[in-house]
């Protein structure tokens, strides 16, 4: 299936947005897609490679930062903010797209690999969430956070224990999130992909023979989902058009959870 290309602009003019995990898959195309609103985005990532690649497709006209920065690292977290705030000025938007997965039998997962998902997934989707939000609250401006969970976090699967218990706990974290940060009329919600055509899913479909097609059977839709499909709807929870909407996990994976 081709690049999705919207038939307008989600309206994002005045924004700052951050994007972790932007050098590929669903953060890349959403950087991509919130410059085409208009927006100033500063993309994140330890891939300085395919942020180069993401600069070179972008064309941003000073509209795009890019920046290396370790979402488990507080240190690495706040020099970014404090660029992206010297840069750009205030954040108004932040995508928490870092994320990792790893297959792993139950009996086999060890706590270094249970550490290292759960730091990225979880723990660090959180504390750039924290960072981006003592910003907003303290620049007195609305926002919009937009943390990435799965549709393995609401049903799991086997050899991913690890990577369903961050995912579920993203979605829990959310809602906690909204409802501190509503005060400050920062809104929070979760987008929870399906099974979407990046280089991480393709990992773990090689891995597994037969998955594929497995994973495709699942699907009412009858087709994989593809980044642009994802940015679109976290475009949508950036902007000013889900203005009353906050706490809520949109899934959006072609009816792979219909009974």
């Amino acid at each position: 299936m081709a690049a999705i290309e919207p038939d307008f602009a989600f309206p994002l003019q005045t924004e700052v947005i951050l994007i972790t995990g932007a050098a590929s898959g669903i953060g890349r195309a959403a950087a991509l897609m919130a410059l085409a609103g208009g927006a100033r985005v500063a993309a994140v990532d330890l891939d300085q490679s395919g942020l180069d690649s993401l600069r070179a497709d972008a064309a941003a006209d000073g509209a795009l930062m890019t920046i290396g920065m370790d979402v488990t690292d507080l240190d690495s977290i706040n020099s970014g903010m404090q660029i992206i705030s010297k840069e750009f000025g205030i954040i108004t938007g932040l995508v928490c797209s870092a994320g990792v997965s790893y297959e792993s039998a139950l009996l086999d997962v060890t706590p270094e690999l249970w550490g290292k998902v759960l730091s990225i997934n979880l723990a660090g989707t959180f504390f750039v969430a924290q960072a981006a939000a003592r910003s907003m609250v303290s620049g007195a401006r609305p926002g919009s956070i937009v943390t990435i969970s799965s549709a393995l976090g609401v049903q799991g699967r086997v050899n991913g224990v690890h990577y369903s218990a961050s995912k579920a706990g993203v979605i829990g974290m959310t809602k906690a999130m909204a409802l501190e940060l509503a005060p400050y009329n920062i809104r929070v919600n979760c987008v929870a992909p399906g099974g979407v055509e990046t280089t991480l899913m393709r990992r773990v479909l090689d891995a597994r023979p037969g998955a594929a097609e497995q994973g495709l059977a699942r699907i009412a839709l009858g087709r994989f989902g593809q980044p642009e499909e994802l940015a679109a709807t976290i475009c949508f929870l950036l902007s000013g058009l889900s203005g009353w909407t906050t706490g809520q996990t949109l899934h959006v994976n072609g009816g792979s959870l219909l009974p």
